[in-house]
């Protein structure tokens, strides 16, 4: 599983280029955690560099875990410096410090019960709507979430599955009530809480044989801890069955970026999502292909095929999508001379787990404001406002991080409405972006 992260090699300062990578099998014989520096050329699309993963621990630190993820965080976030990862058998989390010493652990109290699995397939720590330092589980083989406080390990609820806390109610209106033994999602991967109450999450739609449930979909999902409801607010159906893998992450646009694969490829299909062994997509909020990747098989055997064995794929497939941007992002930026205010929105350069410190510095008609920020976790929109007696003609905005910088100049003549997006060398995502297609699935 692929994560941009701050370096998991320096502590102060934090770099954000690394990518860190959890895998099942040696690559280069040391362990499964691996980080890759992509920058500078690296990130050149016509660059030939051959970048090498770095391990981030050695044998000697006898550190274990599996694939499914690795999550760095830091003193300043949760006290320690270290990574949180998933055991071997998925059916533990552990954080290691830097040195690869175990510091924390949660084995859920029913790992020897019968019944159901457990198959942890992520893991995130992050603060609630509350602010309280939670972590949140994915737990594939239970169709459910669970949140632990991070210092006890205490499951604080479980949302989903046969021992759900919450009542669910799906985008139909159809409500899996506390009991059902039923849920709105199962088998989901990736489920992960991206603020202010919401969840996103790739709805896998399989319990554990075909036909499957529904179509695999990406979901997201308000939450409300107090009442235990939850609400599935939006989807985008895939039009396959995804039995295993899958992704569902939100862009600053409000696209959504995400994965999936077809159980039964159809090669002349004229419907592209079950056209490809893997595709990667982001979707608008209105259910249109902004773009997809697919990737074909090279032992197709028939316009149609079956590419599963149990419930893992034969080919290709792809566990999860991360996007980042190589500057910070602002957005709808504008100056309104008849109030005197500039206002834009700013977005870090990749979706991390805590609020990041920030400066921004706004000039108009001559006058200087410089103001400390807080960009919001998980891509949530921060929004900067300023007033000033006389604007001028035009107006300088600049927000700038430990790592990034980025500016944009508003001028009077576009102040009533947004300004593009002044994202430097990372403006290829194209607010607002719609799909050209009428059909949104249709083979072009």
């Amino acid at each position: 599983n692929l994560t941009t992260s701050p370096s998991p090699h320096h502590t102060t300062p934090r770099h954000t280029t690394p990518v860190l990578l959890a895998q099942n099998t040696d690559i280069v014989g040391d362990n499964n955690f691996y980080s890759w520096d992509l920058s500078g050329d690296a990130l050149e699309s016509s660059s030939t560099a051959n970048v090498e993963p770095l391990p981030i621990w050695s044998v000697a630190d006898n550190v274990t875990g599996g694939s499914h993820d690795i999550q760095y965080v830091s003193t300043e976030e949760v006290g320690v410096d270290g990574y949180l990862v998933i055991n071997n058998n998925l059916d533990k989390l552990l954080m290691y410090n830097l040195n690869g010493t175990l510091k924390w652990e949660y084995t859920p109290s029913y790992i020897n019960d019968p019944g159901p699995g457990i198959h942890f397939n992520h893991a995130q720590i992050a603060y609630d709507k509350d602010g309280e330092l939670s972590v949140f589980v994915s737990v594939r083989d239970m169709s459910c979430i669970a949140k632990l406080n991070f210092t006890s390990g205490a499951v604080l609820w479980t949302l989903g599955g046969i021992f759900s806390d919450f009542n669910v109610t799906d985008l139909d209106g159809h409500r899996y009530v506390v009991g059902d033994g039923h849920g709105a999602f199962t088998h989901q991967h990736n489920a992960e809480y991206i603020g202010d109450g919401k969840f996103a999450l790739f709805d896998n739609g399989y319990n554990g044989s075909l036909p499957a449930v529904r179509d695999s979909r990406m979901v997201i999902m308000d939450v409300d801890e107090v009442n235990r409801e939850a609400t599935i607010t939006w989807e985008w159906q895939t039009g396959v069955h995804a039995l295993i893998f899958g992704d569902a992450d939100p862009l600053p646009t409000g696209n959504m970026v995400g994965t999936f694969w077809p159980a039964t490829v159809h090669t002349t299909s004229s419907d592209i999502r079950e056209s490809f062994e893997a595709s990667a997509v982001e979707v608008t909020r209105n259910g249109s292909i902004a773009w997809m990747l697919g990737v074909k098989g090279t032992h197709e055997i028939g316009s149609d095929y079956a590419r599963y064995d149990g419930e893992a794929p034969i080919g290709w497939a792809f566990y999860s999508v991360e996007r980042f941007y190589t500057s910070l992002l602002i957005k709808g930026a504008t100056m309104d001379t008849s109030s005197g205010m500039v206002s834009f929105s700013v977005y870090n350069t990749y979706r991390q787990q805590f609020d990041l410190s920030a400066t921004a510095v706004i000039t108009c008609g001559g006058a200087t404001v410089t103001k400390p920020i807080m960009i919001a976790a998980h891509w949530q929109e921060t929004k900067v406002s300023q007033a000033f007696e006389d604007m001028g003609s035009s107006c300088e905005v600049s927000v700038s991080t430990q790592d990034h910088s980025v500016s944009a100049t508003l001028s009077s003549d576009t102040s009533s409405g947004p300004s593009p997006s002044a994202a430097g060398s990372g403006s290829g995502d194209g607010y607002g972006q719609q799909a050209e297609q009428a059909s949104p699935h249709t083979r072009r």
